[in-house]
């Protein structure tokens, strides 16, 4: 018996210390459902302090959560407070919903409306530009504030739309170079040595003026055979003029004068032959009369081509008939020279480089994309890469082919270099002028707001001061146009003397893209 009542001890023991050591657990556990089941019945609110007290009051909620205003001036949803205007659909002209360019009594201006001062219609239609999505809806809307202190706590500024000068522009890559059908590589038309040098690096030249003289002995032979056929022809003529009235006598057959006319003929093919080498090295030659002692020939043939001021200039071992000029063969300037004095050259040496500086071309490198809008005549605006350089021009030509490696459009404009500032081989940035606008409407690139469909700008409500007022923006797709600096011009959507959203409208955006998305509700919905 007693063991039995031993046992029982123990396992009372054992239960009461299982319980204790769960007790927290059990607890804990109670805790929990307690929670969840005042959190249930509460909706998950704590309850204010008045219906702890036991002194609840009731209280109505002025409050539309969806629009962060007060719901009884919450002109989204109730409508009747502002109605909205009679609906215009989506302009294809300009691409935007509700345009104020074919509508502007839409526009939010309390004095006269302006419409813009060029076509902006055209501007559009000029290049690709992004569209905005005609069955998009958000433009419907508009962003409401409580007060205007609210919009001023949200960081939210303001600028007016305004007209200011820009320029669109195709911007590629490219090259200053030398006209090259005005650039020539002068070398010597025969082997010889330098005999003199005139012209140098940098120095101005005319067409025909000589750069160098170069002493080709191949030039005296060729001015001795000259001398030389002259004086047979002579010799022939004379004989055949003998033997001609001989042949009626019978003293001199008719093979013997053949034989006369032959050689004669022999001698002026000779003459026109070395006359046509003389004329290929780039002489002249005096017309000759057939009184003219070849003594006297031979003096005018020993610097034939040389100016008697650059003969006085030549040392006395150079004065032979054996100088060659080497002439200019335009206007222009000697941009390189490789010559010294008594340097044996050949023809395969270029001795001098003369580039017409006066006229430049530009070489630019336009993208495949931008080749459609390329054509002859459109201005073009050179700026070198040092940035110190700005020249214009015109397209003149356009490649009729792409580069196979670059995949871009050859296009050269022509400019003026009377001041010879221009340099060759120079790069920079070539601005292909589409169009020109001095009141182009323009506003802060900040302005703009953009989602997958639509382009949008924020417009402040024209009766947004007035006292009973509610004070809220217009949402409006836009067209974009040309960039400036900060700038950005507005084709469509807008009109001169509207007041927008700059800083802060991608606040505007993100309620407004919050709203759409239909989180939370005003009471009445």
């Amino acid at each position: 018996m007693s063991v039995f009542t031993s046992l029982r001890k123990s396992s009372i023991k054992s239960i009461m210390k299982f319980i204790f050591r769960a007790l927290p657990n059990i607890i804990v556990f109670l805790l929990i459902v307690g929670t969840i089941y005042v959190g249930h019945h509460t909706d998950w609110k704590l309850p204010k302090f008045s219906e702890i007290t036991g002194n609840s009051i009731t209280t109505i909620s002025d409050w539309c959560s969806e629009h962060l205003v007060q719901e009884s001036k919450c002109v989204e949803c109730k409508t009747e407070l502002l109605p909205k205007t009679t609906k215009f659909g989506f302009c294809n002209e300009h691409g935007v919903a509700e345009c104020v360019i074919h509508h502007p009594e839409l526009a939010q201006i309390n004095s006269e409306t302006k419409l813009p001062k060029y076509n902006t219609a055209a501007a559009i239609a000029l290049i690709n530009r992004r569209e905005n999505n005609p069955i998009d809806s958000l433009y419907s809307k508009r962003v409401q504030f409580a007060t205007i202190d609210s919009v001023t706590k949200s960081g939210i500024n303001v600028d007016v739309v305004s007209e200011s000068p820009i320029t669109e522009t195709i911007t590629t890559n490219g090259e200053l170079i030398f006209d090259p059908n005005r650039v020539a590589l002068l070398s010597s038309k025969i082997p010889g040595a330098v005999a003199i040098v005139l012209k140098n690096i940098g120095d101005h030249v005319k067409n025909g003026d000589i750069l160098a003289l170069i002493d080709a002995s191949q030039v005296g032979q060729l001015k001795s055979e000259f001398l030389k056929n002259i004086v047979q022809i002579r010799l022939q003529k004379d004989n055949v003029a003998r033997l001609t009235p001989l042949v009626v006598t019978g003293a001199v057959t008719k093979r013997e004068i053949l034989e006369a006319e032959t050689s004669l003929q022999e001698a002026e093919v000779a003459l026109l032959s070395t006359q046509q080498f003389l004329a290929n090295l780039g002489f002249v030659l005096p017309e000759i009369q057939d009184s003219d002692d070849p003594k006297i020939l031979a003096t005018k043939l020993q610097f034939l081509g040389i100016p008697n001021e650059i003969v006085e200039k030549l040392p006395p071992l150079a004065r032979s008939g054996n100088l060659l000029p080497i002439f200019a063969p335009f206007d222009g300037e000697i941009v390189s020279s490789d010559i010294v004095l008594g340097t044996v050259v050949d023809t395969t040496k270029p001795l001098f480089t003369v580039g017409d500086t006066s006229k430049l071309w530009i070489m630019l490198n336009v993208r495949q994309e931008d080749a459609q809008y390329i054509k002859k005549g459109l201005p073009v605006r050179f700026l070198s890469d040092n940035g110190n350089q700005t020249t214009n021009g015109v397209i003149s030509w356009i490649s009729p082919s792409v580069d196979v490696k670059s995949r871009t459009l050859k296009v050269r404009a022509e400019v003026e270099n009377k001041d010879g500032q221009l340099r060759d081989k120079t790069f920079g940035v070539g601005n292909i002028v589409l169009r020109e606008e001095p009141n182009a409407l323009v506003v802060p690139q900040e302005a703009i707001q953009s989602t997958a469909d639509s382009q949008y700008i924020f417009v402040r409500d024209k009766n947004y001061f007035k006292p009973d007022s509610p004070k809220f923006f217009h949402v409006r797709q836009v067209r974009l146009g040309a960039k400036n600096g900060n700038k950005i011009e507005i084709l469509a959507g807008v009109l001169p003397g509207e007041v927008i959203v700059t800083k802060g409208s991608n606040v505007l955006l993100a309620h407004l893209l919050r709203n759409n998305l239909g989180e939370g509700c005003c009471a009445e919905h």
